[in-house]
């Protein structure tokens, strides 16, 4: 096996943060193939395809794929200009096109393609499979967000500008079958001409922690289906067996630094922005201390990580829409300038693993919940037993679906995977947003314009096939997310 890095320390990749931030700024599609010669076509080493989809996806994971729905869930607040809009629900074509054009099918999907295709060609199963388990991930984003997507019939030359959407359920098949190849095929080849090694931000060419991560997927993405299917807890459970063992295989990207070009993504948007997002939302606030901003003698631990405190001293959220001069503003661990951004942990199955056995094993819930409550205070280096015996010691009579989904609300802080789970379970109980633009809490994110604009056939196709009020609708539900 080979590692195909040449001289280049891919650990400093400012160039690429700037290429990327450049890039989804710009509201102009660009066919890839436009104004390249043919008989000098520009290649791209697998190397450098992997090094740059993994950092444009993970900026984008703590940026744009958390960002609006942490605000809808009222973990974070928006409190000026744009961002006190998205909090009321004014949410357009217009603010996704760029992330739909560019991030994804112009970026990091289309590159994950090319290196599956290139992969298959050089012989390089390794490769293949770690593309195949970052293309499931970012399908399953992309389509829990939006319903049906463009991708079957993408990428097939001048990038098919006008590509049919598969169907929701078409998109989780291929999702199952990219993780099931790796795990079964791809990365358990005995023999692979080139094998990813140091320039893998998230696992550093180790491919044990790429079959762990596929088995977590297999579980994050079945679950989703249970609102449509409840047999599908046994499914989930065995992916589990082979997931993620301790919050040391967890799927997180730590990579960014202080050098201007390479900072965090929440640090880039409070210093460009400054004033557009808060501080911690009032419900998730009342979680965490015990709904008494004055007494901290209770608190959960993570509340001096998640919040830095009030002027007063105490820890003060704002209310869904209604954002308070004086609160508490999200803690310096998740907008530092090299702060980690996290898109799966080991705290996450075990939340999974709770829920799944819920309706068949109530004693094995609650040890899994207890379980995922303590890795979610470890992993930020406050675990403290008095509060864990009083607040991780659920039992096979006490542990409810309410208790599970609202401990892992509170466990992923700013993680896409919290709307999730509102959409399919109902928990926590939300109100929606005071002065709210539209009459309940979003349940998808709008079309793209270029999309209606240029792709219309298949467009208006896509959207009559799921019962959708418009395009532009944002209060219809997505398949798996069915009444």
């Amino acid at each position: 096996m080979k590692n195909i890095m040449n001289n280049i320390n891919i650990k400093k990749l400012g160039v690429l943060f700037i290429v990327f931030l450049v890039f989804t700024s710009c509201e102009k599609w660009i066919d890839p193939d436009y104004n390249v010669d043919p008989n000098n076509p520009i290649d791209v080493s697998m190397d450098l395809l992997l090094a740059s989809s993994e950092v444009a996806l993970a900026y984008d994971a703590g940026a744009q794929m958390s960002r609006t729905p942490s605000m809808w869930m009222q973990q974070i607040t928006g409190v000026t200009s744009h961002a006190a809009g998205y909090e009321k629900y004014v949410w357009l074509e217009g603010d996704v096109n760029g992330f739909w054009k560019w991030n994804i099918y112009a970026g990091y999907l289309h590159d994950l393609k090319i290196l599956m295709d290139k992969a298959k060609e050089s012989n390089s199963p390794h490769y293949e499979g770690v593309a195949k388990v970052l293309s499931a991930y970012v399908l399953g984003t992309t389509t829990d967000l939006w319903g049906d997507i463009p991708y079957s019939d993408a990428f097939q030359g001048n990038a098919n500008l006008k590509a049919a959407y598969d169907t929701q359920e078409e998109i989780y098949n291929t999702i199952f079958t990219f993780l099931d190849e790796a795990i079964t095929t791809d990365l358990t080849a005995t023999t692979s001409l080139y094998s990813p090694g140091s320039e893998d931000f998230f696992y550093g060419g180790d491919l044990d922690k790429w079959k762990k991560l596929a088995y977590a997927l297999k579980a994050r993405y079945k679950l989703h289906l249970s609102k449509k299917n409840s047999t599908v807890y046994t499914e989930v459970l065995t992916a589990l067996a082979n997931g993620f063992e301790s919050s040391d295989d967890d799927f997180e990207f730590t990579d960014f630094s202080t050098k201007s070009s390479e900072q965090n993504p929440y640090y880039q948007y409070h210093e460009q922005r400054e004033g557009y997002i808060g501080g911690l939302g009032e419900r998730l606030m009342n979680m965490l201390n015990n709904n008494t901003p004055a007494d901290l003698t209770d608190d959960d631990p993570r509340i001096s990580i998640y919040a830095e405190k009030a002027k007063d001293g105490s820890y003060i959220g704002s209310p869904a829409g209604n954002p308070l001069a004086d609160q508490s503003y999200i803690g310096s661990y998740f907008i530092a300038k090299d702060a980690p951004v996290s898109i799966m942990s080991y705290a996450e199955l075990k939340f999974i693993e709770a829920e799944a056995k819920l309706p068949t094993d109530a004693a094995g819930a609650a040890t899994a919940y207890n379980m995922a409550v303590k890795a979610s205070l470890a992993k930020y280096g406050v675990s403290n037993t008095t509060w864990e015996a009083a607040n991780a010691s659920e039992t096979e009579t006490s542990i409810t679906l309410e208790k599970i989904i609202t401990g892992k609300y509170i466990a992923l802080f700013m993680n896409m995977e919290v709307y999730n789970d509102w959409r399919r379970t109902g928990f926590p109980v939300l109100t929606k947003a005071h002065l709210a633009a539209v009459g309940e809490i979003p349940r998808r994110w709008p079309y793209p314009t270029s999309e209606r604009s240029f792709n219309s056939e298949n467009y208006d196709a896509a959207v009559s096939r799921q019962g959708f009020s418009a395009g532009t609708s944002i209060v219809d539900r997505v398949w798996w997310d069915a009444n």
